[in-house]
């Protein structure tokens, strides 16, 4: 028979199964997923991540039904603070005025003073903030330098859409961008095939360098690139870099099924893959107007 300290045993236990695991998630998870990889039954975890809410160790997000962290824990973790703090911080100047004192940045934050008065001088020694008259802050000019290459990605990707539609046009398959991310190949862009069976849903989503098309292209290897089965099982990926594109080095491909791309098939999409490649990098090359 089981005794009540059985049952406190388990449900700590389950308490920190669910904090470790929403720990290492970048974004709210449904109750569903935290039932499956916790092993926990939904009946026993609701009434857990409800008792969790009560105390703000979980915070429950209506409009996408799922669940993450919650502000109590980055309280009680002010001697170790985290990267959550200093995002919640950096958000706060996105709302309303150009500078705050740490007494406004705690209360629109929702952290504690504490962590506030540990974050501002980490983020203000690494340029991120910068100190305003009257003990205010203001946004450092780190983010500045940081915002420039994301408008260098915009600007790839804005003159890359429409050569992609041409190339899912041309190819009748999913055309994608891709750019090198640190050790692995990040898609940025895609425009979907017509097609019923169709490569879908990557943008966002990396793969590894090696042994992959875009991997190829994007460690510098001359013309299309072609891999099957290394994206996905039964999916063939060609790609090619694009000249000029160095911050960050960028590829253009398209992936579908291995029964449409192989033969004389893969090599029109390979020859279509380069000739995109090329006329996006020849549009990068261009005076930008004014």
């Amino acid at each position: 028979m089981a005794t009540d300290n059985d049952s406190s045993n388990t449900s700590a236990e389950r308490t920190m199964q669910v904090l470790e695991f929403l720990s290492r998630r970048t974004y709210p998870t449904p109750t569903m997923i935290i039932s499956q990889e916790c092993g926990i039954p939904k009946s026993s975890l609701h009434n857990l991540l409800n008792a969790m809410r009560r105390r703000r160790f979980v915070t429950y997000h209506r409009d996408s039904r799922a669940w993450s962290l919650g502000a109590r824990l980055f309280e009680i973790s002010a001697e170790a603070p985290l990267l959550a703090h200093a995002l919640a911080i950096l958000r706060v100047f996105g709302h309303e005025r150009d500078s705050l004192d740490t007494a406004q940045i705690a209360r629109q934050s929702e952290l504690s003073p504490v962590v506030v008065s540990r974050i501002v001088p980490a983020l203000e020694e690494s340029g991120f903030l910068a100190e305003a008259p009257r003990g205010h802050y203001r946004l450092g000019l780190q983010l500045v330098a940081l915002a420039s290459r994301v408008r260098g990605l915009d600007q790839l990707r804005i003159i890359a859409r429409p050569i992609l539609m041409r190339l899912r046009d041309t190819t009748g398959e999913t055309a994608n961008l891709i750019v090198l991310q640190e050790d692995s190949a990040l898609y940025v862009d895609q425009v979907e095939s017509r097609h019923a069976l169709r490569h879908t849903g990557w943008v966002g989503r990396r793969v590894p360098l090696g042994n992959t098309a875009a991997g190829a292209a994007l460690r510098g290897a001359a013309g299309s690139q072609t891999a099957l089965d290394a994206v996905e099982l039964g999916v063939t990926a060609v790609a090619c870099a694009i000249p000029g594109a160095d911050d960050p080095p960028a590829a253009v491909g398209v992936t579908g099924p291995n029964f449409r791309l192989e033969g004389t098939d893969l090599a029109r999409a390979s020859a279509a893959v380069e000739t995109a490649a090329h006329s996006i990098g020849l549009a990068l090359a261009r005076p930008v107007p004014g």
